[in-house]
């Protein structure tokens, strides 16, 4: 296919999918519409090298790194402080439901698919490389293919179930006056710091010049870069990711880089577009046979992980006073991670912030929680539990 014609079809359909998202309140998140269309464009019959005719099947990956710095921005590290009751809340919740899968689970389905579910369920790419190489180098593919295919399904059953739960924790945080006022200024903090004295001075003050947004992007790409340097050196201990949102953190606090510097950019929309259709290309090699084969097996892997995780969560938030539904969500993010967090929350941020003001308050009130809850599982956790699920089989 010509690359102009997959390209746009891969417009197309995220464009739709931004309609969607529109018009149900997030209620059908752009990536949720995005993943089925892809799913079903697949199905009819159409070419299964969509992603990588439109010459975007590597992209991805080189933006992420970019992305996740640019969410480093908008943390600072008051902010990450604070995120205890976040990552507390999301790791506990997940090793939970875990545990739920392996001893329930292994109850109904046969032990070693529990067993092999399990991390997969904790959210990450890497868990399914680390599952996947064990079992074809011991025979057992089935269970290789079962790892595949949890990773794509439970994109489908977290997006909505986290959407629902972040779109309650918007009605109650948007009830509150305080709330919409404390979390504006997170923002308006940056515009505001020249010229308050009281504001304390970064080690760097760099020229206007050095905002505009290919400089903006340019520093975005140097942090990324660092981090990839540092995993190297450091044998990959950090994560990529988390090392890249380390970075963006960091050179915010130094004042490297613009504070909320990828909304500066203007490119969140086509890093949107470009990361999720790289994400979604695995669809091409999913038939509606495999779906059905492993029917039984995903749903007591996903239904018994998510409810044992939501329980634990309502627990940890009656602990920590944190917003019920907001703590649920942090849970979730497991299942579909690192950039559909970003996407999510935001989009929910923009349906349910009618002023710019609410906007603003909701995408600071959401975005950091819910990214570094799916950094906290999706990157760290999960890898960690599939290196020991292995030893159980």
């Amino acid at each position: 296919m010509t690359a102009i014609y997959a390209f746009t079809i891969i417009l197309v359909i995220f464009a739709i999918g931004e309609l969607c998202s529109s018009k149900t309140n997030a209620m059908l998140s752009q990536a949720l519409v995005g993943a089925i269309l892809l799913l079903f464009y697949y199905w009819l019959g159409f070419p299964k090298t969509l992603v990588t005719d439109a010459g975007i099947d590597k992209i991805g990956s080189v933006i992420s790194g970019i992305l996740i710095a640019g969410v480093g921005t908008t943390i600072d590290f008051k902010e990450l402080a604070r995120q205890w009751k976040t990552i507390l809340i999301a790791v506990t919740s997940v090793i939970t439901g875990v545990i739920g899968i392996i001893i329930i689970g292994g109850m109904i389905i046969e032990p070693e698919q529990a067993i092999a579910g399990a991390p997969i369920f904790s959210g990450s790419i890497s868990a399914v490389i680390i599952m996947s190489e064990h079992f074809n180098a011991n025979g057992m593919q089935y269970l290789a293919a079962l790892c595949s295919m949890l990773l794509t399904v439970q994109t489908f059953v977290g997006l909505p179930l986290s959407t629902i739960m972040m779109r309650k924790a918007s009605v109650d945080f948007l009830k509150d006056r305080g709330n919409i006022e404390q979390y504006a200024l997170i923002e308006q903090y940056a515009a505001t710091a020249e010229k308050t004295d009281n504001i304390r001075k970064k080690l760097l003050n760099l020229p206007p010049e050095m905002s505009t947004s290919v400089v903006i992007l340019a520093k975005l790409g140097i942090a990324a870069t660092i981090a990839n340097v540092l995993v190297g050196l450091t044998n990959g201990i950090i994560h990529y990711m988390v090392m890249s949102l380390f970075m963006g953190i960091i050179l915010t606090a130094i004042g490297f880089l613009d504070e909320n510097s990828l909304n500066k950019t203007g490119c969140s929309g086509l890093f949107m577009v470009l990361i999720l259709a790289g994400l979604f290309r695995s669809f091409a090699n999913i038939t509606p046979q495999d779906v059905l084969g492993m029917i039984v097996p995903l749903a007591v892997v996903l239904g018994i992980g998510s409810v044992c995780t939501g329980i634990m969560s309502v627990m940890l938030a009656k602990i920590t006073k944190v917003n019920t539904y907001l703590a649920i969500a942090l849970s979730l993010t497991c299942m579909y991670g690192f950039p559909t967090t970003l996407f999510i929350s935001e989009d929910v941020a923009k349906a349910y912030g009618k002023t710019a003001e609410e906007y603003t308050a909701l995408r600071n009130y959401l975005v950091p929680k819910i990214v570094t809850a799916g950094i906290a599982t999706v990157t760290i956790a999960s890898v960690i539990i599939a290196n020991y699920a292995i030893k159980l089989i």
